[in-house]
C-alpha cells in the first residue's frame, strides 16, 4: 500500500473515531437534504428566483416580467423549487404567489450575504 507520507498510518490511528464521525455524517438524511438543496440552487434561473423571493413574495407573472423568461420555464423552475421544499405557494385573489420556505430562508440569506453581496 502506497502512502502519501510516513505519518499517514499514525494519523489514521490517532483520528480513527473522528474520521468515522465525519464519514457517518456524510451519510445522514440532513446531509443529503443539504446536498439536494444546493444542487437545486445551482441552476441560474432558480437562484435568481430565490433571490427575488428573499425580498418579497412574487406571482408567476411578476417573475416572468422581471426575469424575461418564458412562463413555462419559470413555472417549471418554481415546481422544482417547490418539490425540494425551497419555496411554498399560496393563493391570493386570482394569482398563486410564491415565497421562501421558512426552513430555507437562512441558507438563502447566507448565500446572498457571503457570496453575492461580498
Amino acid at each position: 500500500q502506497v502512502r502519501c507520507c510516513p505519518t499517514d498510518h499514525a494519523v489514521k490511528n490517532d483520528r480513527e473515531e473522528e474520521l468515522k464521525t465525519e464519514t457517518d455524517f456524510l451519510k445522514t438524511a440532513k446531509f443529503r437534504e443539504a446536498n439536494a438543496i444546493l444542487r437545486v440552487l445551482s441552476h441560474p434561473s432558480r437562484l435568481q428566483i430565490v433571490m427575488l423571493l428573499l425580498n418579497r413574495d412574487h406571482c408567476v407573472c411578476e417573475l416572468v416580467n422581471i426575469l424575461k423568461e418564458r412562463q413555462n420555464l419559470i413555472s417549471y423552475n418554481l415546481g422544482v423549487l417547490k418539490k425540494y421544499k425551497v419555496i411554498d405557494s399560496y393563493n391570493r385573489s386570482k394569482n398563486k404567489f410564491y415565497k421562501l420556505n421558512d426552513n430555507t430562508i437562512g441558507i438563502i440569506r447566507l448565500i446572498k450575504q457571503n457570496l453575492i453581496d461580498k
